[in-house]
């Protein structure tokens, strides 16, 4: 593997570790994957995105 090549992959592989480490992040606090602002009424997860507590 040349050295552009190892950049470019590495560059993908941080920036897909990010996403990865954010979802994680704000699974653990409390956000839902939902982005419907909190009302999620006609979302098509809405029974399964916010857990009663």
């Amino acid at each position: 593997m040349n050295w552009p090549t190892f950049i470019i992959a590495a560059i993908i592989a941080v920036i897909f570790l990010a996403i990865i480490i954010t979802g994680i992040r704000g699974k653990k606090n409390g956000k839902g994957s939902c982005s419907c602002g909190g009302s999620c009424g006609g979302c098509a997860l809405s029974g399964s995105c916010h857990k009663a507590n």
